[in-house]
């Protein structure tokens, strides 16, 4: 699902970074993680709401509303977001137990990785990361260090600071 060949050479990112879905206006921080296959966002309130025409094939796709819970729990920030579903899949989750999940696409930018990925939707409450970025969205793009977190500027409305 890449919207860019993959470099020559590839960025190197940190364990953990801050990543951009621009499509949708969001910024927050991920968990590089070579060991999931795909990627995933913690989502609530996910509602199928009709349906919409793929503009490359015609083909109808559910479309799916959800809310995207950002910054402390002390002073959340609500973001919905409406998209398409391209398709449903069973991830196994962290316990090793099989989740089926809708699957969704957007832009993702990570520092120099910029590219179009599939992305899964899940309750990742209680997990450290809203987001995590599996290697089909890092292979070919990116390596990662496991040593080191941050190891891309952070993005604008983080002003910089790293936690």
């Amino acid at each position: 699902m890449s919207r860019t060949p993959p470099t020559p050479d590839p960025a190197v990112l940190g364990w953990k970074e801050f990543v951009e879905l621009p499509d949708w206006g969001l910024e927050l921080r991920a968990k590089l993680d070579t060991g999931a296959r795909s990627s995933a966002l913690h989502v609530s309130d996910l509602d199928e709401i009709g349906e919409v025409a793929d503009p490359a094939t015609g083909v109808r796709l559910p479309m799916v509303r959800f809310d995207v819970v950002l910054g402390p729990k002390s002073a959340p920030e609500h973001h919905e977001v409406e998209t398409a579903i391209v398709r449903h899949q069973i991830v196994k989750d962290t316990r090793g137990r099989p989740e089926h999940r809708a699957v969704v696409r957007t832009r993702i930018v990570c520092g120099p990785l910029d590219t179009i990925a599939d992305v899964t939707l899940t309750d990742r409450s209680g997990m450290n990361f809203r987001m995590l970025l599996g290697r089909r969205t890092l292979e070919g793009h990116a390596l990662v260090d496991p040593a080191h977190g941050y190891r891309v500027r952070a993005p604008r409305g983080f002003g910089g600071r790293r936690p």
